[in-house]
């Protein structure tokens, strides 16, 4: 074994062996080896530093003397630290790591491991730090910028670095807010953000400066961002408005309308172009305007005003129109805790917390609260903490979970205050210290379940117990929550996410230690194992691996959503299942100028279609968008992506009207502002009426929250359109507050007001929090500013008005569970408690909140509800459901906060107060892992039926259950398609639907997962089919793939006679032109006189690609004297038969018969089968189509007809005999029925309905069985013309009159690699019989002649002598070609039938 060891070890590091880390003693007993891929030259990270950073180096030390073991190891250079980092009987790791920064020099140390041989081995490390060369730098190319996120971006392709073994970060110098971004894509290697601004001509080059140290900069210039367009397109003339009007007047006093909501701008200009040159300049930088509304050619855009701010717009390339703006603005402070008198208690109760209390703060403001303790962030409002007072004077308190021992060397901190970004209270937390170990990962693995996720299983070993695990980020943490084998001390936890959120693992346990798991990083040495991301994620994409891009639709009309697709086609070089996603950055789907309060970042993943090889990613752009280039990034890997700007594909929209604002209030009104409350009135209503407009999208739904300025009484107003009055675009609501005596005189505030319109828009009013960046420009009440904030203030008096304090005696407070677990199903919490009424009674129309506080997993809120009123007791009731795994292992504490009185104060329990009541105050956690539960789901489209589920205790599922929402689809049952580890599962065969549908999953231990909800997105991708003179149902469409090179010339079916009595069907069911009857969609042939049958879909065949397709039909045989109806039943029969090669003559060479097929489901429609003759892969992909479906092939748009059934045919490379021979591939088409009293009929020919293909029609009675065969193929990535023909005079044939049979030979000529032919089948219903057509074969029967012969006799027989004198032309003139004769014979034979 330990040979075995040593030889892998050599070759596994062969490839690391470096000069710079050398022996300085013989390695005869043992060997070590720098093993994380070493680099020792470096240059600095930053372009402006004077120094390198240097990595940790990973030492892999291999014993070759039994018995010898190393006792320590030492560096004489005191800026480095070895670490023992793994330890087995025969080998080491050891870690060097420093914390210092190295100077321009080279710089070596003797490293010495000391053995219990008492023998030292060194070994010499030389590390070299190397300055830049700035005379090597070049910008050798650029790409056309773009404007994004406020900033204009370059891409450029920067070379000249050396020795860099990590790309350098850059500063811009001269653009102070501007950034050098590494863009990760090795050609355009840096993406550059800057502004333009403060120009004579805006289409001047622009300078630009990368900063290196000692004072030396790089320069070089790029393009403006006005140089890419025409004169015509840039803006000549604008008209500005300002709200309030007034602030265009020097020295105009204007108070904030909400923290941070200053007087705007608006202007309209005639711009083409959708960032036209229009900035505002304050203090450092240019904020450009927002463009919010109009069209192309007449756009508005939008800006905050601030003081001594200058206003800038460009007419044309040179002409610069700017103005000054310096209103007197009072801004609104954010108001202060202003705590005096803090304390922190420790508990010592059942459970272990600190109790954090202070008093004699400012006025409480309806600010929101945060905290943050163990690195857990709170964010609360009123009334959390608050424990007894009211606005004016108030005592806070609070009770948090208590950690009693710590393995951590640096204390952690309470943080307190009414924002991150604004502390007050700081407060160290040391519990006891003891020893303990860092959490350990022993394994892991990735397992891959959809296009674009994967499982993360880590196996986990921790002493202390893993509290949190970070895989891309500190503000993302996993916890208990993903455990789904094991405890928290040693057990697996899985962790699902995209490529770009599982890029590390870093791991934090209960005692405050930690480790961290790079790409790279070595995990175990016996056996090895390495942390590593899979090789399909650290693959990076560059503007070469692109073979094209396309989209479904394009050049686009915005006028509602657009429903599109993606496509991408690789070249070989990029590893098939590549992650991908898409974000589309227009202002509407991207709206980080306007509303950065959301997640901004919405990836929509691509899914591989390994029929067409590429990548595909259905979105929704939403409706009235901007116009142009609709700007978006291709994501993949670790963090990755690349903009559209360095791809060919352009997304553009040519039609649309912007709407890029939400709903605003024209109109705000006080309802009994200055009321009285008395003896006399002792009642009375406050509120606000108001009107909304929104002209384009329109108004769908509202929020708006109401607080009480002394007793901070808080009302929650939602509304939808459902409420209002009006219609979307100008409606009308009000918002009514009831007062009753006894009361307080007191002020209300509108405190927070959210307005949505129906392309989700918000417009958003904030008093004070949360801050919000673009307060001005997304404030509802724009048109109001002039008004000023008083519109949101009601203020009514209360006579008597007397504060009272006298706290409600708490009578009870129970728990529903003293135990619950959160891994169940049921996590289902519920708390009942009451008050006894003191002389000063409850405030009815407060709700109570009961908040359940956990160690790691913040707060839950229960709010309760009025259960019973009366003047002696209170009794209310709450219910909520616990997250899953929330504060697990630890306990669950309670408080309640929000008991308001009627005179003016409010009340609160803290968990040690609910304690000392003797109450319900705690609760302690179990976790189940082995119970099925449903987190998440994929993205779900109307228009699909595959879906992978996301939860935890899914390995075991056997059964999945689905009740639909519509009641037109009975429930079913399956078993999953795919187990992925514990928690994923894909499922397929689900319903189309539009309406929601319930999922609950069963497994085999009898266990039953919670209900969850699927809302499947309505995606629509409708197109107007063909024919357009008659209106039709429209056929759904695949996928407009890029044109295929084609070879010239692809064959055109020749002009043909419209046929038919009366000609082509009738005006219902088609019309003549050029190339014939084109018919009405159902109905279809040469006379437009069959009709499509809707049928089932037939059942698989898993043995060969043979299917068959039942029909039945009650009808009366033609020939059948019985007045009863017959019971017929009609076989369809399509089966491939052989591969032939052919020579020039068309002689047969070869003749390869299929035998075994190799079947493979792909979904409900589609199956493939796989066959391999003379070392040829024969591929046939069979799909059925339920509805019309507009497909492409070779270049060529084509119409699938419903039920009818589509064969791709690959066949990879044939080894010819000949280079002039060619391939034929055989299909057999047949046609059976039981009835032998009937007629059948066979044809063969050119389509007229202008796709240029052959069809064969076999018919018996008024049933047939329709092929369409194309007369151009895919041979070797190239669109070829190929032929069709029907083989039945040279193969055996079942030809009757109760079953007919063809054989169709497709002839492909000599081809290298590969050939795909698609035929297509149908059943039709003919509204003539066969026993009508005069080639049909019938049941002999009296006279042996059908009936079209029989009338042929009596009344056609003129036509006698005209057939010979044509048969004796055609003697005379053998020369003439058959083909034209065939013409002759049917041009006078149709006559003579017009003579009949």
């Amino acid at each position: 074994m330990k040979i075995i060891l040593t030889l892998f070890f050599f070759i596994y590091f062969l490839n690391f062996s470096n000069s710079q880390f050398t022996p300085l003693s013989p390695e005869t007993s043992l060997k070590a080896t720098v093993i994380n891929d070493p680099t020792f030259d470096y240059i600095p990270n930053w372009g402006d530093n004077a120094y390198c950073t240097i990595p940790a180096y990973q030492v892999f030390i291999e014993i070759l003397q039994n018995g010898l073991s190393i006792s320590s190891a030492t560096t004489n250079d005191t800026n480095f630290q070895i670490e023992n980092k793994f330890q087995t009987n025969n080998d080491y790791l050891f870690i060097i790591k420093t914390y210092y920064t190295q100077s321009f020099k080279s710089v070596s140390q003797l490293i010495t491991f000391s053995t219990n041989d008492t023998v030292d081995h060194i070994y010499k490390l030389t590390i070299t730090c190397f300055d830049f060369q700035i005379n090597n730098l070049n910008v050798t190319e650029s790409l056309n910028p773009f404007y994004f996120m406020g900033y204009f971006n370059y891409y450029i392709s920067l070379t000249g670095f050396e020795k860099s073994h990590l790309p350098v970060q850059l500063r811009l110098k001269n653009f102070q807010n501007g950034n050098a971004i590494v863009s990760g894509e090795s050609r355009f290697n840096y993406l550059l953000q800057i502004f333009q601004y403060d120009q004579q001509n805006i289409t001047d080059d622009i300078e630009v400066a990368l900063e290196f140290s000692d004072n030396r900069n790089f320069t070089f210039k790029l393009k403006s961002y006005y140089n890419q367009f025409n004169v015509v397109d840039l803006p000549t003339n604008h008209i500005d408005t300002f709200s309030p009007a007034e602030i265009a007047s020097t020295q105009y006093n204007y108070n904030q309308f909400g923290f941070g909501s200053n007087p705007v701008i608006q202007s309209t200009i005639n711009t083409n172009i959708m960032r036209p040159y229009q900035y505002l300049f304050t203090l450092f930088a240019p904020k450009y305007t927002l463009p919010i509304k109009g069209t192309k050619g007449n756009m508005t855009f939008i800006g905050s005003v601030m003081e001594n701010t200058k206003f800038v717009t460009g007419n044309g390339y040179n002409s610069i129109y700017s103005i000054d703006l310096n209103p007197n603005i009072t801004g609104l402070s954010l108001p202060k805790i202003g705590a005096t008198s803090t304390n922190f208690t420790e508990e010592n109760t059942e459970i272990f917390f600190y109790t954090f209390t202070f008093s004699d703060g400012f006025q409480y403001q309806g600010t929101d609260l945060f905290f943050m303790i163990y690195l857990v962030e709170i964010r609360q409002s009123w009334p959390y903490g608050f424990y007894s007072g009211n606005c004016l004077t108030y005592e806070f308190k609070s009770s948090f979970p208590r950690l009693t021992k710590t393995a951590a060397s640096n204390p952690s901190y309470f943080y307190f205050g009414i924002d991150r970004q604004a502390l007050e209270i700081y407060q160290s937390l040391e519990p006891p210290y003891i020893a303990s170990t860092p959490p350990k990962l022993i394994s892991y693995k990735y397992t891959k379940v959809s296009d674009y996720m994967y499982i993360l299983s880590l196996q986990i070993e921790s002493a202390g117990g893993v509290k949190f695990i970070s895989t891309h980020s500190s503000a993302s943490l996993f916890g208990a929550d993903t455990l789904v084998q094991g405890t928290i001390y040693d057990g697996i936890f899985e962790i699902v996410g995209t490529p770009d959120q599982l890029i590390y693992v870093s791991i934090y346990d209960a005692m405050g230690l930690s480790n961290d798991y790079n790409d790279g990083d070595v995990i175990s040495i016996d056996p090895l194992i390495t942390f590593n991301l899979p090789s399909e994620v650290k693959f990076v994409l560059n503007i070469t691996s692109f073979n094209n891009i396309t989209f479904l639709k394009n050049n686009l009309d915005m006028t509602d959503d657009s429903y599109n697709i993606m496509y991408i086609d690789f070249n070989d070089n990029v590893p098939t299942g590549k992650s991908l996603s898409l974000v589309l950055l227009d202002i509407i789907s991207f709206p980080i100028e306007r509303d950065p309060s959301g997640d901004m970042i919405i990836k929509r993943p691509f899914k591989y279609n390994n029929q067409t090889k590429k990548y595909e990613c259905k979105f929704i752009l939403p409706k009235n968008n901007m116009f142009g280039n609709i700007h978006y990034v291709i994501f993949y890997g670790n963090l990755m992506g690349m903009y559209d700007n360095e791809l060919t594909r352009k997304l553009n929209v040519n039609n649309t009207i912007l709407d890029n604002q939400g709903p605003l209030f024209s109109s705000f009104e006080k309802i009994g502002n200055g009321s009285e409350i008395s003896s006399t009135t002792p009642t009375g209503t406050i509120g606000w009426k108001f009107n909304i407009t929104d002209d384009l999208n329109g108004f769908e739904s509202g929020y708006i929250k109401v607080m009480g300025t002394v007793d901070s009484s808080t009302y929650h107003f939602n509304f939808t359109m459902n409420d209002v009055i009006g219609d979307k675009f100008n409606c009308q609501y009000q918002i009514l507050i009831n007062i009753t005596q006894p009361c307080i005189s007191q002020e209300y505030k509108i405190v927070k007001v959210i307005l949505f319109d129906t392309n989700k828009i918000a417009s958003r009013f904030y008093l004070y929090t949360p801050v919000l960046p673009t307060a001005a420009i997304v404030n509802p009440f724009l048109n109001l500013l002039n008004q000023g904030l008083d519109i949101t203030v009601i203020q009514f008096t209360c006579l008597p008005s007397i504060l009272l304090d006298e706290r409600p005696i708490l009578s009870s407070f129970v728990s529903s569970r003293s135990v619950i677990d959160v891994g169940a199903s049921n996590r289902t919490i519920s708390f009942d408690f009451s008050f006894t009424q003191v002389a000063v009674g409850i405030k009815k129309d407060q709700l109570p909140i009961v908040y359940i506080n956990s160690f790691y997993s913040g707060l839950v809120e229960c709010v309760s509800k009025l259960i019973s009123y009366s003047s002696t007791e209170v009794v209310y009731s709450c219910s909520t459901e616990l997250p899953i795994g929330f504060g697990y292992p630890n306990e669950l504490s309670f408080s309640l906060y929000g008991i308001v009185n009627v005179g003016g104060y409010f009340y609160g329990y803290s968990s040690k107060d609910l304690y000392s009541a003797s109450a319900s105050y705690y609760a302690n956690t179990t976790y189940s892992s082995n119970q099925p539960l449903i987190k998440s789901t994929d993205t779900f489209y109307s228009d699909e039926k595959d879906l992978v589920l996301y939860g935890r205790g899914l390995k075991n599922v056997n059964l999945v259950n689905i009740v639909y929402r519509d009641n037109s689809l009975s429930p079913h049952s399956f078993p999953p398609t795919v187990v992925y580890e514990s928690s994923a599962i894909l499922i397929s065969g689900i319903k189309l639907t539009t309406k929601p549908f319930d999922i609950t999953l069963s497994t085999t231990d009898s266990l039953t997962s919670n209900i969850y909800t699927v809302n499947p997105i309505f995606f629509n991708i409708s197109e107007i089919p063909t024919p357009t003179e008659s209106p039709t149902t429209s056929p759904t469409t695949s996928p407009t793939t890029s044109p295929i090179p084609t070879i010239t010339p692809i064959p055109t079916n020749p002009p043909q006679k419209c046929l038919g009595n009366p000609e082509c069907g009738g005006k219902n069911q088609g019309y003549c032109s050029p190339t014939g009857c084109i018919c009405y969609p159902p109905w279809i042939g040469t006379t437009c006189a069959s009709q499509i049958i809707i049928i089932p879909q037939p059942s698989t065949n898993t043995t060969n690609p043979q299917i068959e397709i039942p029909t039945d039909n009650n009808v009366q045989s033609s020939e059948s004297n019985s007045q009863e109806p017959q019971k017929m039943i009609f076989k369809s029969l399509i089966s491939l038969v052989s591969l032939r090669e052919l020579n020039f003559n068309n002689q047969e060479v070869k003749n390869y018969k299929f035998d075994q097929w190799v079947y493979t489901p792909i979904n409900e429609f589609k199956n493939q089968y796989l066959t391999t003759v003379s070392n040829t892969n024969i591929t046939a992909t069979l799909e059925w189509f339920n509805q019309s479906t507009s497909i492409q092939f070779a270049n060529q748009n084509l119409t699938m007809n419903p039920s009818s059934i589509k064969y791709t045919i690959e066949i990879t490379k044939y080894q010819f005999s000949s280079s002039l021979n060619q391939l034929q591939l055989v299909m057999a088409a047949s046609l059976t029925t039981n009835s032998n009293d009937i007629c059948s009929l066979n044809q063969f020919g050119n389509t007229s309905t202008g796709d240029d293909s052959n069809y064969l029609k076999i018919q018996i009675e008024n049933h047939s069985l329709y092929g369409r065969f194309i007369k151009r193929a895919i041979i070797d990535n190239v669109v070829k013309s190929i032929s069709n023909v029907l083989l039945d005079s040279s193969l055996n044939v079942i030809d009757s009159s109760s079953s007919l049979q063809s054989f169709i030979g497709i002839t492909i000529p000599y081809y290298s690699d590969s050939i795909i032919v698609d035929p297509d089948f149908s059943v039709l219903i003919d509204s003539k019989s066969a026993s009508d057509e005069d080639d049909s074969i019938c049941t002999k029967k009296n006279s042996g002649l059908t009936t079209a012969q029989l009338a042929g006799i009596i009344v056609g027989s003129i036509a006698f002598a005209a057939v010979i004198v044509i048969a004796t032309v055609y003697a005379i003139n053998k020369s003439k070609k058959q083909k034209k004769f065939e013409m002759s014979i049917n041009n006078k034979l149709n006559k003579l039938n017009d003579i009949k």
